[in-house]
């Protein structure tokens, strides 16, 4: 039987299912865009209040509105990664960028620990694809939509590692990354490392803006590494490069 997964997210509450019984997810406070104004933190900080863009602006209930609506589609995602990771779970934060027409000009994850690329990429596709309501104000607005899910409930979380426990390994295989482009730019990964070392799934953010092939990229290189043995079970670390 599936049980209920209820995730609140940052603007929005949504309930998602998963195998194996709830999982408790707390939320996030609200973080402001990299572009925010005074004005838009203050929105975000207040419930109630709308969030606020650039130039145009969104009231906070339409937004949650809007994603509610996408509940299935977003619940299909970690469903799909939970058959891969049964310990799937973490934070992910999403920058909008919303047209006069209510369609989305450009989404992008500016913050993940997931560690689940495939995942993260369904997640960015279905955002990619809201039509939110018209920006009132004169022009586009921007904000962050963000939330966090813990693994399921009944399923043992995966070992916590600090990122000192793999800083060897990080370094050793720096090297793997320079097909993927990777520049002066900052990334934070995360991974999950299988019994044995083997790494079973990996995904990345940044807040650049790099194309989504060099992140896939990114991911598909970390999983290629061996880490150190985490013993009887799954282990997760996030590290920056």
């Amino acid at each position: 039987m599936l049980g209920k997964r209820p995730v609140l997210l940052t603007y929005v509450c949504v309930s998602l299912a998963a195998c194996g019984g709830s999982a408790q997810v707390t939320p996030g406070p609200a973080t402001p865009s990299a572009a925010s104004t005074p004005q838009e933190a203050e929105a975000e900080a207040k419930p109630g209040m709308q969030v606020e863009g650039l130039m145009g602006t969104i009231p906070q209930r339409r937004i949650e509105e809007t994603l509610r609506a996408k509940q299935p589609a977003f619940q299909r995602c970690f469903f799909d990664g939970l058959g891969e990771v049964d310990v799937l779970g973490g934070h992910m934060k999403f920058y909008f960028r919303v047209g006069l027409d209510g369609k989305v000009e450009w989404v992008q994850p500016r913050g993940s620990s997931i560690g689940h690329r495939a995942t993260e990429v369904c997640l960015l596709d279905l955002a990619q694809k809201v039509r939110f309501p018209a920006p009132q104000g004169g022009g586009p607005a921007e904000f962050v939509w963000g939330f966090e899910l813990d693994s399921p409930g009944g399923v043992r979380p995966p070992v916590a590692w600090p990122d000192t426990r793999v800083a060897k390994q990080v370094e050793s295989q720096r090297a793997s990354l320079a097909k993927c482009g990777v520049g002066s730019e900052h990334y934070i990964a995360t991974a999950y490392v299988a019994p044995g070392g083997a790494v079973l799934a990996a995904g990345v953010a940044t807040d650049s803006e790099p194309p989504a092939t060099q992140l896939d990229c990114i991911a598909a290189a970390i999983k290629s590494w061996r880490m150190p043995d985490p013993g009887s079970y799954t282990a997760k670390v996030s590290f920056g490069f």
